[in-house]
């Protein structure tokens, strides 16, 4: 009696676990759920907003392109859903993890989440302190990489990829960070451990490995 009882009162839990897990599966790879009520499709790119869509987009789909092209591990324009959030309670939503990135893309996913947008500034802020904004363009192809990495080596090696040559490569091809040489240089002295400095510090190791290695990616992977 007791044993079957506790097999009832738990038959809830288990389904209401359940829900819990389809909706952050469905939030993760789904995000338009939250009902992003600005919506466009440009070319290979569907574009969902929380604002009205600026037609500068178009520019910045095709700079961001232009970046992606320059990558040997480019084969074509990549399908994939970009959602430009405002930073408010949809990024919160959505970032759980990651509340102070400027965009994400969920392994196995063609999704970019971006954090607060500006089209016609070609821009995206964060509440960082220190390195707080990006173009917009070169978040999109940093975030693109991710995919052209993932479609290049598969989802499982990439995710084993060290974090300096995944995050240093795609910085590589959005051919910027969120610090100038100078801004690193004196955040350096203040906070040698700040985030952005790692992204920064990265993306030029990458470079000189490129350099040295006569332009091989894969040689850039195969680092430890």
């Amino acid at each position: 009696m007791t044993a079957r009882a506790g097999r009832r009162r738990g038959g809830p839990v288990g389904w209401t676990l359940a829900m819990l897990l389809l909706l952050a599966l469905t939030l993760a790879y789904a995000p338009q759920v939250l009902a992003f009520p600005f919506s466009q499709r440009i070319g290979d790119v569907t574009v969902y907003a929380e604002r009205p869509i600026d037609t500068r987009i178009v520019d910045e789909l095709a700079r961001a392109e232009m970046l992606l092209r320059s990558s040997p591990i480019y084969s074509g324009p990549v399908r994939r859903s970009l959602f430009l959030t405002n930073g408010g309670w949809r990024w919160r939503v959505l970032a759980l993890q990651s509340p102070h990135a400027f965009a994400f893309r969920r392994p196995f996913g063609s999704a970019i989440v971006v954090n607060r947008s500006d089209i016609a500034a070609d821009r995206v802020t964060t509440d960082r302190d220190i390195g707080n904004t990006r173009t917009l363009s070169g978040v999109i192809a940093h975030e693109t990489t991710h995919i052209m990495i993932a479609d290049h080596l598969g989802e499982l090696r990439a995710a084993l990829l060290p974090t300096w040559v995944a995050e240093g490569y795609a910085d590589h091809v959005a051919a910027e960070s969120s610090l100038t040489d100078a801004e690193a240089g004196r955040l350096r002295r203040t906070d040698p451990h700040a985030p952005a400095l790692a992204y920064h510090d990265a993306r030029h190791r990458v470079a000189t490995v490129l350099a040295n290695n006569g332009g091989s990616v894969d040689a850039v992977f195969a680092q430890r």
